[in-house]
């Protein structure tokens, strides 16, 4: 996945392409609707695959990297197709990863915090 300014640009296209499918979702004739609804699923499930194999083959990506990632997962919240249930896991897997590197050089109970503060938010 490409990284840089490249990687602001593309976030907001995503971020604007998923606005226009979600209005076609909720505005469109049924057909139209079913077709949007399946372009936005497909390319979550085929984006969430290919996040989910960069992180879990590199132990150390940069945090610019894994916070364009959470990014990215983010941006399928705002629209209404169904997510995989991957795509949830991943953005929790990349906030855990994601504190471990904010919390590097504090001590441990400020780092268990945090994680429980997650814990508290993922679990119903």
């Amino acid at each position: 996945m490409r990284r840089g300014n490249s990687s602001k640009d593309g976030l907001t296209h995503l971020e604007q392409a998923l606005a226009l499918l979600d209005d076609v979702c909720l505005a469109g004739s049924g057909h139209d609707a079913e077709i949007a609804e399946n372009l936005a699923g497909t390319y979550m499930r085929k984006l969430c695959a290919r996040i989910t194999a960069h992180v879990s083959s590199d132990p150390a990506l940069p945090e610019p990297t894994l916070e364009h990632f959470f990014r990215l997962l983010l941006a399928f919240d705002q629209c209404s197709a169904e997510l995989p249930p991957s795509a949830r896991a991943m953005k929790i897997e990349i906030v855990r990863k994601l504190i471990d590197r904010y919390y590097e050089g504090h001590s441990a109970e400020d780092k268990q915090r945090a994680l429980d503060q997650l814990a508290g938010i993922v679990e119903p």
